[in-house]
């Protein structure tokens, strides 16, 4: 191989790894590019996972210096990353509490949930977790089953 060859494909390589590497493009994306490469490359989210609660909390910490960023700006950037890079939870050996926190449900729902477990076994996909929980919280992004 030549090094004109070698050249190609590290190029190729690098294309697609930038390419692999750019946020959904979903409301928000545009905020979320423009104010947080401010300080970092906004893809630096990429591949992270945090609850809602996580991710209010990383903008709040990242912003406190930034009195310009509205509330409504802050919100959208919230929502962007929390519905974009949401913590995941193992619905099958979660605890009640962790089930409760990633999935926004009430502590009733997740005890619902560890009960049925416990009483049937485990769950095998989203449909037999919306026979004991709110349907519309039984997010498939958010939930694994191993």
């Amino acid at each position: 191989m030549t090094q004109q060859d070698l050249l190609c494909v590290a190029v190729l390589v690098f294309a697609g790894t930038a390419a692999a590497q750019e946020l959904p493009d979903k409301p928000g994306r545009e905020l979320v590019q423009v104010i947080c490469s401010e300080c970092h490359p906004p893809t630096k989210v990429i591949g992270q996972q945090r609850t809602r609660a996580d991710w209010q909390a990383k903008v709040t910490e990242m912003l406190q210096e930034a009195p310009d960023v509205t509330q409504a700006e802050r919100d959208t950037i919230i929502n962007y990353l929390a519905a974009n890079f949401p913590k995941k939870v193992n619905v099958n050996t979660a605890p009640a509490r962790e089930l409760r926190e990633v999935l926004e449900i009430s502590d009733r729902e997740a005890e619902a949930v560890v009960r049925y477990r416990e009483e049937k076994g485990k769950f095998k996909s989203v449909e037999d977790l919306r026979k004991v929980m709110d349907p519309a919280k039984a997010n498939p992004d958010r939930v694994v089953f191993e």
